[in-house]
């Protein structure tokens, strides 16, 4: 499904990601995990190519492309794009539109399908996220986690092979990150590949087949990820892990 080989990415003469190589197999559920500024949000970026690597090789479904040889035409990074959903921090939804607008709006301007159809699958996936009855709301009478749910539906109708996440609990209050957990905990049951970057260690043992620890730019660690976030081999994952308990 993914495969990164070799990947370098630096901004000015900081190098953020060094010599990052990993792959995510179909169905499966990896979390990236580290303190800030470890390169994880840079590296799931690099995998969408918001972020466009120095060195290295990225594939994803039947798509490679290779970094610092050959220069990325807007095709190559369309290409890419198609395989895979971006659900962000922030929620980013148009604050013009209603629900039902915003999550119909790609697959329509995008992708040119029916509308009836589009609209069909939409009241699908909204009852899937459990905000059906919200649909002709705009994004300001939601709260945040019903707009989490709203971009991760978003993201489902387009039909990603695989679905990135970066932080999708960080913004919201406590008491409304359990609602999005929840959904992502689904999609991982229903066989749905993704990579999410997390701080949500017991969601993380849960869900997920593997974990990456990354430190200053490296896996340091990486593995099942019961024995990696529980009992990890490495001192600096463990402090690391540590330091979580203690906050």
């Amino acid at each position: 499904m993914i495969t990164v080989e070799n990947m370098k990415k630096t901004f000015g003469d900081q190098t953020v990601l060094e010599s990052i190589n990993f792959n995510v197999n179909k169905g499966e559920v990896v979390c990236l995990v580290g303190a800030s500024g470890s390169g994880k949000t840079t590296l799931l970026r690099c995998l969408n190519l918001l972020e466009k690597p120095n060195e290295g090789k990225l594939k994803i479904g039947s798509k490679q492309v290779e970094f610092g040889k050959t220069k990325l035409t807007k095709k190559d990074i369309e290409e890419i794009r198609q395989y895979s959903g971006m659900v962000f921090q922030g929620f980013h939804l148009f604050p013009h539109m209603t629900l039902m607008e915003n999550i119909i709006e790609a697959p329509l301007t995008v992708k040119k399908r029916d509308k009836k159809v589009v609209m069909e699958e939409a009241n699908e996936i909204l009852q899937k996220v459990g905000l059906v009855e919200h649909k002709d709301k705009y994004p300001d009478a939601l709260s945040g986690g019903q707009q989490q749910r709203a971009a991760i539906a978003r993201s489902l109708m387009m039909h990603p092979e695989v679905l990135l996440f970066d932080e999708p609990t960080s913004a919201l209050d406590p008491q409304l990150v359990r609602e999005v957990l929840k959904v992502i905990e689904n999609l991982a049951k229903e066989g749905q590949t993704m990579v999410i970057v997390t701080h949500e260690m017991n969601f993380a043992r849960r869900i997920a087949n593997r974990a990456l620890f990354m430190d200053e730019g490296y896996i340091l660690e990486e593995g099942p990820a019961e024995k990696v976030l529980t009992d990890p081999r490495e001192a600096r994952t463990r402090e690391f892990l540590a330091l979580l308990e203690d906050e």
